[in-house]
């Protein structure tokens, strides 16, 4: 049976589609058979932890960045596998940070285990990732990514200070967006492209909108925070709000509102008893959510326009969709070309091509 590894990704040709299987399929074997260990107790928590598979997206971008699908060397894929290696270890140490006890509707590893032994499988999982970089002697990649994990770092640190603002600004918002979330991604797409020797000019462009995906994958994922179904996040909705997140809906909702309104909102904000569900109502009726799904749809168009500045030809050349799944696997796509859907039917895609392809 064919791993469905692309559920997260379309593309613009059935091929396509088949060789990036191929070579994800490799990609996940390279990830298990690096986090492989003697150990019990460690294996233990590897399938724990490799269990609920996600959408692959960010070693789908180095692979169609390098631009070779189907034949990708083996730098390019140990590179997928190192990606979303670090993108687990992000994961298992935010939802210790966040106290989060469901993670795409499977109980996270900290709730069955316990936070010590989360926060050190997250560092297992992070070590043997730049491990790998260096027993392959990827410099270019191992600095680059080195780098973007110290930012991830200082990214949720920022998030972390900030929660004890009264208000967020929204410059602030998008700082903590970038550094946690976006430039992972920026990074997988500069990856790709370097290991298939592209110039500084294609690197740069494909780091554009690599930076622009993320962006506005990170807001529409804040949005679904507000307007999505339960069992189709896979967590509460309303998480951000419990944890003292202060996300764009919530920034822009507030910046709309009359002085009654802001105020209300001010209030609950800084009652750390309750008030969800009238935050929700809110930051609804304030327009918040599509408010901030037209910034994502900027952030979309501004991708698009990257890619229009890559060389001609080559498999980067098909028209790409990205396209990501709620948790669970129910399609929740952000469409570029409609602003007046409603927000609880709107579809979280990324249609973005490059002109004379």
């Amino acid at each position: 049976m064919k791993p469905a590894f692309l559920k997260g990704i379309k593309l613009g040709s059935a091929p396509l589609r088949s060789a990036m299987d191929r070579d994800l399929a490799q990609v996940e074997r390279l990830i298990r058979e690096s986090l492989r260990s003697d150990l019990p107790f460690i294996e233990g928590l590897n399938e724990t932890v490799l269990a609920p598979r996600g959408k692959r997206l960010r070693p789908a971008l180095v692979l169609l960045a390098a631009g070779r699908p189907g034949e990708s060397s083996g730098a390019v894929l140990l590179a997928g596998a190192v990606v979303e290696m670090i993108h687990t270890a992000t994961l298992l140490h935010d939802d210790v940070v966040d106290g989060s006890l469901r993670r795409r509707g499977r109980p996270t590893l900290n709730a069955e285990v316990g936070d010590g032994a989360a926060i050190l499988m997250g560092d297992y999982v992070y070590s043997r990732a730049i491990t790998l970089l260096v027993e392959a002697e990827l410099t270019q990649v191992l600095g680059l990514l080195a780098t973007t994990v110290h930012r991830m770092s200082v990214g949720e640190l920022l998030q972390l200070d900030l929660r004890r603002s009264r208000l967020l600004s929204e410059e602030a918002y998008r700082h903590v967006i970038y550094e946690k979330t976006a430039r992972l991604i920026e990074a997988c797409c500069q990856s790709g492209a370097i290991l298939s020797g592209a110039d500084a000019r294609t690197v740069t462009a494909f780091g554009d909108f690599g930076r622009n995906v993320g962006m506005a994958f990170q807001i529409v994922d804040d949005v679904l925070d507000y307007a999505a179904d339960p069992d189709t996040l896979g967590k509460p909705v309303g998480s951000d709000i419990a944890e003292g997140k202060q996300t764009l809906p919530l920034l822009l909702a507030h910046a709309a509102a009359p002085p009654a309104e802001r105020a209300r909102l001010e209030t609950l904000l800084a009652d750390t008893n309750g008030g969800r569900e009238e935050i929700l109502s809110l930051v609804d009726s304030l327009g918040g959510a599509r408010a901030a799904l037209a910034e994502a749809r900027r952030y979309g168009e501004s991708a698009r326009e990257a890619l229009g500045r890559l060389p001609a030809g080559e498999v980067r050349a098909v028209p790409l969709v990205l396209e990501a799944l709620t948790p669970g696997d129910a399609r929740v796509r952000l469409d570029l070309a409609e602003a007046g859907a409603p927000v609880d039917a709107v579809e979280r895609t990324f249609t973005v091509e490059a002109p004379g392809r």
